[in-house]
């Protein structure tokens, strides 16, 4: 299972664990979902694919996504452009930096700086893992989304009507991220 939990609330209960992760400044939607798919939606790279299980709600906020790794992966060494947290959800493997190495298996919880080169090998039964991303260069905005795309004046989408868009004031519609991409 897995959850968006915007303001406070309590999460427990007698044999369960997880990983609770907290963006300050952010305030995302109630959701909730899973149990996880046995594969990722989208391809990823070197035989990976991926998952968005909680969306940016407006592109640049923050997402969740599962990753599914097959066995005998050696993948490309890369960066992200900001921190990563992650919980190991099956299989096991290795994370590796070009300074160290360290095994990973079910329950570990590992962080990646921004820009931190790294990648995973999988053993092999492969692995899953669920990531935090606290940022996202997709998702909608005020002017890209599918109700104002998809409402057709005389045939012509909304989003190239300018003169009819709701105009926003200071504050108004803005991400929970502080954002606010017009």
């Amino acid at each position: 299972m897995y959850f968006c939990l915007p303001g406070g609330g309590s999460v427990g209960s007698e044999n369960s664990s997880g990983i609770i992760v907290t963006r300050l400044g952010y305030d995302g939607m109630f959701s909730l979902g899973g149990p996880l798919e046995p594969n990722g939606r989208f391809a990823y790279i070197d035989g990976g694919t991926n998952s968005l299980l909680i969306p940016p709600v407006m592109r640049g906020d923050a997402c969740l996504n599962a990753m599914y790794f097959p066995a005998q992966v050696n993948q490309t060494l890369h960066t992200h452009p900001s921190y990563r947290i992650g919980l190991v959800v099956s299989g096991s493997g290795q994370i590796e930096t070009p300074a160290t190495q360290a095994r990973i298996s079910p329950g570990m919880i590992f962080v990646i700086p921004a820009n931190a080169l790294h990648k995973f090998r999988t053993d092999e039964s492969g692995f899953t893992i669920v990531v935090f991303h606290p940022d996202s260069d997709t998702g909608f905005s005020h002017r890209d989304n599918p109700m104002l795309k998809r409402t057709l004046v005389e045939g012509v989408s909304a989003a190239s009507l300018p003169h009819l868009q709701t105009k926003l004031t200071s504050g108004q519609g803005e991400s929970k991220s502080g954002d606010r991409p017009l």
